[in-house]
């Protein structure tokens, strides 16, 4: 075959078409190590949260305080 008989050869471009669902069923088992540490993690998650709320909620009352004190010593 020279390069010209390669040139006029044309295919048939096939488009991808992803399938909709998997061939083999997934199985809803979660490994019981895996969904402590997951556990775990959502705690810690949760437990910094509610620290940095009680920490920005106590610093307000101490300023608040400290404004009250000020204002009842100035006047």
């Amino acid at each position: 075959m020279g390069e010209r008989e390669k040139a006029n050869i044309k295919g048939k471009v096939v488009p991808f078409t992803p399938r909709k669902k998997p061939r083999l069923k997934k199985l809803d088992y979660v490994d019981p190590e895996q969904k402590r540490l997951r556990q775990l993690r959502e705690k810690q998650r949760a437990d910094r949260r509610v620290r940095s709320t009680v920490i920005r909620n106590v610093g307000i009352f101490i300023v608040v305080c400290l404004l009250a004190y000020l204002l009842k010593e100035i006047f």
